[in-house]
């Protein structure tokens, strides 16, 4: 199996200069892996090096596949809906046009049939089975928010699932929920 990810020598600095890590080679497969270490140390720097949202310092990094990010903290924007907080809105609403008999032929190619039952399963997995895609994103707790964000993660299908710290803001069943999803 060759990797998804890799990290040939790469190096990455503060913006003063102190080096985060240098000379750091890695490559990620299919496997679990979990990156551990005190806050400060760079854990988040590196996942935003494989998105490609930061440069390395020095060396090459390649990311293979599809990436899902879960990000550590966020904040709905104002007058979202949980669609909008799942990048699912326009998928969603082309559907709804076809289904009014209102798609255009642009909608009925792209349309993608399948979501509607990869949403639904993927909310009953991280426990949020029927919430309203329309509902709106800032009624949602902090926790939910996660929730739904992995829900949308599960939902891609992405071949790599990047998780900054899936388990902040959430109580200890919802923890015990996204820990059940990275076991399976």
């Amino acid at each position: 199996m060759s990797a998804f990810i890799t990290l040939d020598r790469i190096a990455c600095r503060t913006p003063d200069g102190r080096d985060l890590f240098s000379d750091l080679t890695l490559a990620f497969g299919r496997e679990k892996t979990g990156v551990v270490g005190r806050n400060g140390a760079g854990k988040t720097t590196l996942i935003r090096l494989i998105t490609g949202e930061l440069a390395p310092a020095d060396g090459a990094v390649r990311a293979a596949g599809r990436l899902g990010l879960l990000r550590q903290a966020v904040q709905p924007p104002l007058g979202a809906s949980v669609a909008d907080l799942m990048d699912l809105a326009e998928p969603l609403a082309r559907l709804a046009r076809i289904e009014r008999g209102e798609g255009s032929d642009d909608d009925l190619a792209e349309a993608d049939w399948t979501l509607p039952t990869r949403l639904d399963a993927a909310l009953a997995e991280v426990g949020l089975a029927g919430l309203d895609p329309e509902r709106p994103a800032d009624s949602l707790s902090g926790g939910q928010v996660t929730r739904v964000q992995l829900a949308a993660l599960l939902a891609g299908e992405p071949d790599v699932l990047l998780l900054d710290e899936p388990t902040n803001n959430l109580d200890a069943e919802a923890k015990a929920l996204v820990a059940g999803v990275l076991r399976d």
